[in-house]
């Protein structure tokens, strides 16, 4: 089931590339921004966490709590060079799926498909080719990314399900949540 704005996220307990337990009700008193991507070597996502991480500054400065959601296991998410150096935020893997699930991040094939037509998949691929991202064989091919915008009590102010493998929240409305 899809979340909406207005409830109150689902609390999760994961644990993230380093080991540390991550639990959202920590985070309670600031902006959260929790992304769900595919998988280590998905290039639109990679592409996505490249364009924030080009923001890490600012949003650390801000005082905003971001979360990376992937579903590639830790060791495959640690043994990219690329994904270390996501620090100082949580890159937790879930290749079980559990808070994708209590999220209700979705599987669609007719989505997957559509993201060809939408989006330029060769620049995607060129511009995450130099990143020398593991290979990860046990990841689907259809998870559809979602990003949640969720406030200092842990109340979400906007949920965004993608239409396409492509299609997150745009990075001037995420700024924008942060307050930068």
């Amino acid at each position: 089931m899809k979340l909406q704005a207005g409830q109150f996220a689902p609390n999760f307990s994961a644990t993230d590339i380093n080991g540390k337990e991550v639990k959202l009700s920590d985070y309670r008193g600031k902006k959260i921004i929790l992304s769900f991507y595919r998988n280590v070597s998905c290039p639109f996502c990679n592409r996505r966490v490249h364009q924030i991480m080009g923001n890490n500054v600012r949003l650390k400065n801000a005082g905003v709590q971001l979360v990376f959601m992937f579903e590639s296991s830790n060791d495959k998410l640690k043994s990219s060079v690329f994904h270390q150096g996501i620090s100082p935020w949580p890159l937790v893997g879930d290749p079980n799926k559990k808070v994708y699930e209590q999220y209700g991040v979705e599987q669609s094939t007719l989505k997957m498909m559509k993201t060809m037509l939408v989006a330029n998949v060769g620049q995607a691929k060129k511009d995450t080719k130099d990143l020398n991202l593991p290979q990860d064989k046990d990841a689907s091919m259809n998870l559809i990314p979602a990003d949640f915008f969720i406030d200092e009590n842990l109340k979400i102010v906007k949920a965004h399900y993608g239409k396409h493998l492509d299609d997150h929240i745009d990075i001037g409305e995420l700024k924008a949540f942060a307050g930068i």
